[in-house]
């Protein structure tokens, strides 16, 4: 318990969306592009000693074999790579079944590059954190996951920090400088909030697993967000380390349509309102 509150001014970076969904249309099915984005985030990683965890989207047909070679930057620096099921499938919108064999889908090619660099495909995360609408899919949908193996990538600092990667991806030049901005305040607006909630939640500060996408804009600007959270006392830990914390064993007693924090979720459990967090203003 001791060695776990110590880690409560951590935060493990995961990354939704590999290869990049929100990087700029044309470089999306472009293979030097893409590894090129990828490696510019490595960079800033390795700036900050930060451990990280990439989720894929393996099913862009557009990419034919190119996908291994496109995520080689995340395994030779280290990091983890885990699955968003093939093709970012909402599992609010299809059945079990269909959920499932997108997930199974999603595998390939992960399994093979991660063996090659001695890891094993370990981690899954929801697309759009959804869970399922009702008690049934959702618990359905959880065994069958801890059947292949999956740890549940869970998110407790969550935001619609996409909405700002989405702006930025088709901005002019000097507005994508304003919603950089923007963004780096609505981010700090976002731990703040998560903080105090996590302490009305869970009764302490934990280490936290922070939701963000590969896009453009946190290629461009991750070393001013990193810098924030620094500056804020936080340090980088692997997703494993942070849910170490016992508050990761608590129950999601939530169900229903919308992706929320776990934070969220747990507070549900204990019989708490939902207390939401800031909207994105994207300029």
């Amino acid at each position: 318990m001791f060695a776990a509150l110590l880690l409560s001014s951590a935060m493990a970076l995961t990354f939704d969306d590999l290869p990049g969904n929100a990087i700029p249309a044309r470089d999306r099915c472009d293979p030097v592009r893409l590894t090129a984005w990828n490696e510019k985030l490595m960079a800033t990683l390795r700036k900050h000693h930060a451990p990280a965890i990439g989720f894929v989207n393996s099913g862009r047909d557009c990419l034919g074999t190119a996908l291994p070679s496109i995520l080689e930057p995340w395994l030779r620096d280290g990091h983890q790579l885990g699955n968003h099921t093939a093709h970012h499938i909402d599992a609010n919108a299809v059945s079990v079944a269909e959920f499932e064999r997108d997930v199974i889908a999603g595998e390939t090619p992960l399994r093979d590059l991660l063996r090659r660099h001695g890891q094993k495909l370990v981690w899954f995360r929801y697309p759009m954190l959804h869970t399922g609408t009702t008690l049934t899919s959702r618990d359905a949908i959880a065994a069958f996951l801890q059947k292949r193996g999956y740890r549940d990538g869970v998110v407790t600092l969550d935001s619609d920090e996409f909405l700002y990667n989405s702006a930025y991806a088709s901005a002019y030049p000097e507005h994508a400088q304003l919603i950089a901005k923007a963004y780096l305040s609505f981010m700090q607006s976002i731990l703040s909030f998560y903080e105090r909630r996590t302490d009305e939640v869970i009764g302490h500060p934990i280490p936290h697993v922070l939701l963000l996408h590969m896009s453009s804009l946190n290629c461009d600007h991750l070393d001013e967000l990193l810098t924030m959270f620094e500056r804020r006392g936080y340090r980088f830990v692997t997703i494993d380390e942070a849910m170490r914390n016992p508050a990761y064993s608590l129950p999601d007693g939530y169900v229903g349509k919308v992706g929320l924090s776990w934070i969220h979720r747990w507070g549900v459990a204990k019989g708490m309102p939902i207390v939401w967090e800031p909207d994105a203003k994207v300029p």
